[in-house]
């Protein structure tokens, strides 16, 4: 038993850490070189707007936001996924849909999930407004599983 908890330890630290190499280099590559500062501060009302932070994003965001903003988006979720199905096991105490996400994206590769759901925004311009994780788990996840059961 020991082995098996120490096996999900090492696959998690693992996980964490391509995930934070990936983010490096995304960010590495995607910085610019700093521009000269001016003598003077700009005045406040030129200042440009911070980014609006996406409560819950849905295809309106998903079709503004770059191949590399989609592929971390996707890789978050896979992320959180395979810790906690690391942590919980393929049978959780408690109710969760991560064994079913799990069991339906294996094998699928992050470009693949992103295109499925760049495919479904393309082909349902009047679903604009549903969400990338609600895309995920009805074009994906509950067709390879079938429905949810209630505990």
């Amino acid at each position: 038993m020991p082995t098996k908890r120490r096996f999900a330890t090492t696959l998690c630290s693992l996980g964490l850490v391509a995930g934070l190499t990936g983010w490096s280099t995304i960010q590495a590559a995607e910085s610019t070189p700093p521009a000269t500062k001016p003598a003077e501060s700009p005045p406040a009302q030129s200042a440009t707007p911070a980014k609006q932070e996406w409560r819950i994003p849905t295809g309106e965001h998903w079709s503004k936001a770059t191949d590399t903003e989609r592929r971390a988006y996707i890789l978050g979720i896979l992320n959180m996924a395979m810790i906690e199905y690391q942590l919980t096991g393929p049978s959780p105490k408690h109710r969760t849909i991560v064994p079913k996400l799990v069991k339906a994206l294996d094998g699928m590769t992050v470009p693949q999930i992103v295109e499925t759901v760049d495919t479904y925004y393309k082909t349902n311009l009047d679903k604009q407004q549903r969400p990338i994780i609600e895309v995920i788990w009805f074009q994906m996840v509950a067709p390879k599983t079938g429905p949810a059961k209630a505990k």
